[in-house]
């Protein structure tokens, strides 16, 4: 019976190719929106390389210092070192805690062997613990170990990408890279990540504790230039991580710091979570953002539907007597219906394909600026830096199933209700019509 549907929706398309075209590029295009939603939040928050762990992952980007009495009077920035030490390290029931300097290195310039010539690079100054937390595959060497660490040995990891560039090998450990008129021996070489996982991206990382005043905070103590990322051993973890780091903020509040007191505002946050913060003096209201997130998919999938079903209203109307003369046959409302649905059911499978071919073509070619689209504070990509697709982005099952039920909800929008008019329909007048 669905191989004498698929061969009866096949013959309806190519009757009326204008209807049918028009079907397939506007289920398409409404498919290759929210497709378009979903594959911009996979890469975000889904576990790609390096950032296999996310779902353990717990961030904390930023720290608020506010006056006592002066509520209006208030200084936001990066985590010291102070705090990094105190409170963050010290957290039990995790697997590794890694700080990030933010800022400390800035854009660098790497010099070329045997050349005057300098090439932009994005450097990262990072801790041990960093390599335990991120799953970065060695392709030669290894990381800085953490006797270079606590003597801050002048050690570099660098990207596959930039030892290619720069010494065109990948088999460069034991040799010397000039980052900002400073040598660092390069101790190992990983393969190279996407800028689209930015919380891990570099060209070169070299230890934090090569970097002057690393352990120097610039007000009060508590604002410097870290951020941090706790990876906990269990999800279910979490909550004893934050209650840690909320004894820690109530001891430290215990005592005068020049009339101010230090809020997180519900950090570390949960990876996902942390990548709708609106800034650093804010609340996270997820369920707030989750109803904007629920409007914008239901505009996407409504409009489309609707336009759709008006489409079908008007190819059903024409199709009336034939609907009249299968009725008094003896056919059944049920197997009308199944007919009409499964003959909708085709030419949105094909939208579906076809949006799902427009959103990786989308993304593909606009990578630079459209995986930024939904970021609350949008950064220029440093120079020397592009933003690279693997497959592993896209090419995803779940993404797939996802386009399918996407293709089947738009399907029962579309169709369900003109099929039913239609069929409610007494035999004689629809045999007249």
């Amino acid at each position: 019976m669905i191989k004498k549907y698929f061969i009866q929706a096949l013959n309806l398309i190519k009757q009326n190719l204008l209807f049918s075209g028009f079907y397939i590029v506007g289920t398409g295009l409404a498919i290759s929106m929210v497709m378009l939603l979903a594959v911009i939040y996979y890469i975000k928050v889904a576990g790609i390389y390096p950032e296999a762990n996310r779902s353990r992952m717990m961030v904390a980007s930023s720290v608020h210092m506010q006056n006592i009495d002066d509520p209006g009077s208030n200084s936001t920035g990066s985590i010291s070192y102070n705090l990094v030490k105190d409170c963050f390290y010290g957290l039990e029931k995790v697997e590794a805690v890694s700080a990030i300097g933010v800022g400390l290195t800035g854009e660098g310039y790497v010099k070329m062997p045997d050349s005057k010539h300098r090439i932009p690079t994005f450097p990262k100054a990072v801790d041990v613990a960093f390599w335990k937390v991120f799953d970065f595959r060695f392709v030669d060497g290894t990381p800085f170990t953490d006797s270079d660490f606590a003597s801050g040995i002048r050690k570099a990891v660098v990207s596959e990408e930039l030892a290619q560039r720069v010494f065109h090998s990948s088999k460069v450990v034991g040799k010397y890279i000039t980052l900002d008129f400073l040598e660092y021996k390069i101790c190992g070489v990983v393969k190279t990540p996407s800028y689209a996982t930015e919380l891990s991206y570099a060209q070169i990382w070299i230890p934090y504790t090569c970097v002057p005043n690393y352990d120097k905070g610039n007000y009060i103590g508590a604002i410097g230039g870290y951020q941090v990322v706790v990876l906990a051993r269990l999800t279910d973890d979490f909550e004893a991580i934050k209650v840690q780091v909320d004894d820690f903020t109530r001891k430290f509040n215990a005592v005068s710091h020049d009339g101010y007191q230090l809020l997180w505002h519900g950090q570390p946050y949960a990876y996902w979570k942390n990548l709708f913060k609106v800034d650093d003096m804010t609340d996270l209201d997820f369920m707030k953002i989750s109803r904007q997130i629920g409007w914008i998919l239901l505009m996407l999938l409504l409009v489309p539907a609707l336009n759709l079903s008006g489409m079908i209203s008007s190819r059903i109307e024409k199709r009336l007597p034939e609907i009249g003369v299968r009725k008094a046959f003896g056919a059944t409302s049920w197997v009308l219906f199944s007919q009409i649905i499964w003959e909708n059911l085709v030419l949105t499978v094909m939208g579906g394909l076809l949006g799902l071919f427009v959103t990786y073509i989308m993304v593909l070619f606009s990578k630079n600026w459209l995986l930024t689209l939904l970021d609350n504070n949008v950064k220029a990509m440093p120079d020397g830096v592009e933003m690279s697709i693997t497959p592993q982005m896209l090419l995803n099952p779940s993404l797939f199933l996802g386009a399918f039920l996407i293709c089947v909800i738009v399907n029962l929008l579309s169709a369900v209700v003109p099929a039913c008019l239609a069929l409610r329909k007494d035999i004689v007048y629809v045999i007249n019509k």
